[in-house]
């Protein structure tokens, strides 16, 4: 087993969007920003975790088709869907985090059943790319949702 060390800072007016192809979803920023809510963008798992490393933000929206960077996972991967999806490692960091379900969403141009499967593990949203009004939705969803800083745990183990 691994422990986490917990960021210290909550950024609740940030997302972060974890895409390696962010000009795909330029609509997705203009909405978020139009939200009066601010975005950092990281284009790789690596990337995503040292982010995640630095702040707590208040919601996540990850590709699922991202590049892995130079990370290692440093946990136990429970199924081959990471490997295929690389995206779920930082769904399942985050998650091991403190982060509610409904402050982590996942999406992708893939739809099938062990994502889907792999999301309810998770406990999170899953939203095919392709299906923009649905993504939107889920997007104010999020924003919309309260951040209750009193939850945040301060360490964990996975």
């Amino acid at each position: 087993m691994a422990t986490v060390e917990l960021p210290q800072k909550l950024l609740d007016d940030t997302i972060l969007i974890v895409d390696d192809e962010p000009e795909h979803i330029q609509w997705l920023f203009d909405y978020i920003e139009a939200k009066g809510m601010k975005i950092h963008v990281m284009n790789n798992v690596e990337d995503a975790i040292n982010a995640a490393n630095q702040a707590q933000y208040r919601a996540y929206i990850i590709d699922l088709n991202i590049p892995m960077g130079n990370w290692k996972p440093t946990f136990v991967v429970p199924t081959d869907v990471y490997e295929k999806y690389k995206g779920f490692y930082v769904i399942k960091y985050v998650r091991t985090q403190g982060n509610l379900g409904k402050n982590v969403s996942a999406y992708s141009a893939h739809y099938n059943e062990q994502i889907i499967a792999e999301t309810k593990t998770l406990y999170c949203e899953y939203t095919s790319k392709d299906r923009v009004q649905d993504f939107k939705k889920e997007v104010a969803n999020i924003i919309a949702t309260p951040i209750d800083s009193h939850a945040v745990i301060k360490s964990t183990t996975i």
